[in-house]
């Protein structure tokens, strides 16, 4: 089977894309498959890969690609996640399939959409660039646009987690927010040099609230995120589980900090009125730098809507393919590869 690597900045490793389609519909025939190309590549190309996605072009005409997402979970023993969305890896299957000549060929201001599987987001990329380089700017959309209060998976926005206030909410990935200062960390400096007691802190909350929502408590989800209010318009952000280099927030987890923001009641739009953010343009640092969100609502009631999130741009840059020898057998039927797009 052959594979993709792209390399997004800011992210330490690379994503890579396969082929959906000859890949197992079975979960856990699929997950099986992950690990042994997941190992395979780790054994001969350094680090490994943490992040895979899976693509096909889409039968839906509101859409140009089907992707889904697969984190990698190390450990004893290790599988992957295929809850929630990476919009790192969102954003180097569009470049594959561009590669592919999957879909049409962009202009200045072309807008591909994207069809997550995984959560039933559909994401909007702008791209430009050309080569083995490209440029996106990232919109998540809600069709139709999604009310604020189905965004939070216990129907609260605050609720009591090992005597800690916490909100939950869920748009682009499952988020435990907390406030910084309930833990002690009264500056952004504190916040983001957490030593590892303040660490085990935080994942013991992201465990409970993975409990709390009968879910795994060794996944990656929901992530957990510290938040502080420190300076005038703009929050501060430390979320576990952090990448192995610290890089501005990943698109998905960026989205929902965003979505989290403007739904009255949780901490994080307290944290932000305190601020006195923008809640259509959020800035929000983190150990790693900083994003800016630009979110469409209707208000901040929980019966009003979130139409879309837009999120910083990001590069990436095409590594090569790469022949994946142990699944050499999963090839796609005849017939099946699609037709290169010239439009």
């Amino acid at each position: 089977m052959i594979g993709h690597l792209c390399h997004v900045a800011g992210k330490s490793d690379p994503t890579l894309v396969l082929d959906r389609r000859a890949l197992p519909t079975d979960e856990r025939e699929l997950i099986s498959t992950l690990l042994v190309a997941r190992d395979w590549l780790a054994d001969r190309h350094g680090a490994g890969v943490t992040t895979i996605a899976m693509i096909e072009p889409s039968a839906d005409p509101v859409f140009d690609l089907d992707y889904q997402f697969a984190q990698y979970l190390p450990g004893s023993p290790s599988g992957f996640e295929l809850r929630g969305s990476c919009g790192h890896s969102i954003l180097s299957s569009v470049a594959v399939a561009q590669r592919l000549a999957w879909l049409p060929r962009h202009g200045a201001a072309s807008r591909l959409h994207v069809n997550v599987l995984n959560t039933g987001d559909r994401v909007s990329c702008e791209v430009s660039g050309a080569g083995g380089s490209l440029t996106f700017g990232v919109e998540f959309g809600y069709h139709p646009p999604r009310r604020l209060g189905d965004l939070l998976p216990t129907g609260f926005a605050q609720d009591d987690l090992d005597g800690m206030p916490v909100s939950l909410v869920s748009a682009g990935n499952l988020h435990v927010f907390v406030d910084a200062a309930g833990l002690g960390l009264h500056d952004q400096e504190a916040l983001f040099a957490a030593d590892a007691s303040m660490r085990r802190r935080l994942t013991g909350l992201r465990r409970a609230a993975a409990r709390r929502l009968g879910l795994p408590d060794d996944s990656v989800f929901p992530r957990v995120a510290a938040v502080g209010q420190y300076e005038y318009r703009r929050l501060a952000v430390l979320s576990l589980p952090a990448p192995a280099r610290p890089g501005p927030l990943p698109p998905a987890d960026a989205i929902t900090v965003a979505a989290a923001a403007v739904i009255d009641g949780t901490i994080a739009h307290q944290l932000a009125q305190r601020a006195w953010s923008r809640l259509d343009e959020l800035v929000v640092d983190t150990p790693g730098g900083t994003t800016v969100a630009r979110t469409a609502v209707s208000g901040t009631g929980l019966d009003d809507t979130l139409t879309r999130v837009g999120v910083r741009r990001g590069t990436v840059r095409y590594e090569g393919s790469i022949f994946v020898e142990p699944l050499r057998d999963l090839m796609l039927a005849p017939g099946r590869v699609p037709a290169p797009c010239m439009n």
